[in-house]
């Protein structure tokens, strides 16, 4: 069934098209990564929203969320102009020229050829998408070190160069930072804070970071433990940071969980343990001590964004700046001239409105690291889920390609239906409400919407895969038996 031969003459043919779309892809995905601003992208999609292009924006508050513009519109147009003028180029192009008629007069059967000429078209696409795919994880690494650690923020950078040790190094060694006053300062600069906020947020941080590798080692001890019961679901089993913030006591159960929570803060393992104690004191008396104290102002979730708002126009208006540069810069709250404005506008104290700036503060810092964050696994569907798209597509085009003798119809046809397809989830973009449409196009069968946000894809992607076998076998059926113009 499979020959050489044909497998030759189809990349010298059409490898120049190959090469170029993938350089060309693997570029643009690099360049979206690198550049990618996770500060600046908040706000455009902040001011996008209730426009037509609130639905393309704000998913760029996260760097996964930026890409899947990318998995749902350029990749996908580079791989139908692949598809459709290589399917073409395969079949029909020499159907129509006649040096189909030359390589029939060969031994070689018509099923083997046509079989080889599909093989090398869906490998072409196999390996073109992973190569993608594997541009897109090495950029990631490269510019934020995310894939295998945690993102290098600005504040890294400064730290590092401070402390003379590599970014790495330091990313997974906060409290190295914390034990440094310049570099603290150096830190804070780069992040757009003060001291006392960046404080907070780095010890926030480190917080979190230790719950993070504690709920990983409780989670690999929980798995063996119940590796043997049936009615355990993965859900059940796991223990994520959260959970562990809610209920610290489970760390003390685990010496490994307690090591792991110890090494990311950088002290001994009984440290770590009065540590994780005092958390649990602290929870207990936390209900207790918000009923003793009782502001003449509270800041709840409610209102919270409201005062907030209240405190920068009063600030601005107190240090005669625009609004604008009182949000950019938060510290400019606590020039006492501000704060003695913003207390006659809202009513809260002074300890109230400073912990409302560092808050805010360390909110923004914390919103640009969690957009930093690479989700291996999203990534893989969502790079998986774009190769069996594209197959589907060049099933379409080699089906066309196969069914017609004259190049025109077949591009007609082959290009015209995934074109349509892109263009119907163009539109479906920039409309609010363009559900409808999803039912007219086989992309929405690729759902980047529910891979993010692990949701439910899987049986999308198992239809896009029986589109694309059933009609590379029907294509191969079609010309195996057909009338050919020889």
């Amino acid at each position: 069934m499979f020959s050489k031969p044909i497998l030759k003459q189809s990349i010298q043919a059409n490898w120049k098209l190959w090469v170029i779309i993938t350089l060309v892809a693997s570029a643009i995905l690099s360049v979206f990564i690198i550049n990618y601003d996770a500060a600046g992208y908040a706000s455009i999609a902040t001011a996008a929203e209730g426009t037509a292009f609130s639905n393309i924006l704000s998913s760029m508050t996260s760097l996964l969320g930026s890409l899947e513009n990318f998995y749902k519109l350029i990749a996908v147009i580079l791989g139908i102009v692949y598809v459709v003028f290589t399917a073409n180029n395969l079949v029909v192009n020499e159907v129509d020229s006649g040096s189909m008629a030359y390589t029939l007069s060969t031994p070689i059967k018509r099923s083997s050829v046509i079989f080889t000429k599909s093989i090398y078209l869906i490998l072409s696409i196999f390996l073109m998408y992973t190569i993608i795919a594997s541009a897109g994880l090495s950029a990631s690494q490269f510019q934020y070190n995310n894939v295998t650690g945690y993102p290098i923020t600005d504040d890294i950078k400064a730290a590092s160069e401070v402390l003379n040790h590599d970014e790495r190094y330091i990313s997974e060694r906060l409290y190295l930072i914390q034990e440094d006053e310049q570099a603290m300062r150096e830190a804070a600069a780069a992040r757009d804070m003060d001291v006392e906020a960046y404080s907070i947020y780095l010890e926030n941080t480190i917080h979190e970071r230790s719950y993070e590798e504690a709920a990983e080692i409780i989670t690999d001890e929980r798995r063996d433990i119940y590796a043997e019961d049936e009615n355990m679901e993965e859900n059940a089993i796991e223990i994520t940071a959260k959970e562990l913030t809610e209920n610290p006591a489970m760390i003390l159960a685990s010496n490994e969980a307690l090591a792991a929570g110890a090494s990311v803060q950088g002290i001994s393992v009984n440290a770590y343990h009065q540590f994780v104690t005092d958390e649990i004191a602290e929870l207990e008396t936390e209900e207790e001590v918000q009923e003793n104290s009782q502001p003449a102002v509270m800041v709840t979730e409610d209102n919270a964004e409201l005062l907030l708002q209240t405190v920068i126009d009063s600030s601005a208006a107190a240090l005669n700046v625009n609004s604008d540069q009182v949000n950019e810069n938060l510290t400019l709250i606590k020039d006492s001239t501000a704060l003695a404005a913003s207390m006659d506008a809202t009513g809260l104290d002074e300890e109230q409105i400073i912990a409302m700036a560092n808050h805010a503060m360390v909110s923004s810092a914390r919103s640009v690291d969690d957009a930093l964050e690479f989700d291996t696994e999203a990534y893989f569907w969502l790079s998986f889920g774009l190769l069996l798209l594209i197959l589907a597509m060049s099933s379409i085009s080699f089906f066309a390609a196969t069914l017609f003798n004259r190049t025109g119809k077949a591009l007609a046809v082959g290009g015209g239906i995934p074109f349509a397809f892109f263009l119907i989830t163009m539109i479906q973009q920039l409309m609010d409400s363009g559900e409808a449409l999803e039912y007219f196009t086989i992309t929405s069968l690729f759902d980047t919407d529910a891979i993010l946000a692990s949701g439910e894809f899987g049986w999308g992607l198992v239809a896009l895969g029986a589109i694309a076998l059933v009609l590379y076998t029907v294509a191969n059926v079609i010309f195996t038996k057909k009338d050919l113009p020889l």
